[in-house]
């Protein structure tokens, strides 16, 4: 079988959902959604990046950007 999909595991992920809880920012623009931006940023090499919560929401947001 081909894996599809495989989540990239780090083993830090139960202490960052505990942070995100904690924070009581489950959404939006919390620290892990910043540090998502300037780390996609940074990779990149672009002065700004766009998060999106689906693949619907992205092609939408394509859409209105042309």
């Amino acid at each position: 079988m081909i894996p599809f999909n495989r989540p990239h595991l780090t083993g830090r992920e139960f202490e960052y959902i505990e942070k995100a809880v904690r924070s009581g920012q489950l959404s939006g623009n919390g620290a892990f959604t910043k540090a998502c931006h300037a780390h996609l940023q940074q990779m990149l090499g672009a002065k700004r990046v766009l998060l999106t919560h689906s693949c619907t929401g992205a092609l939408e947001m394509a859409a209105l950007l042309l």
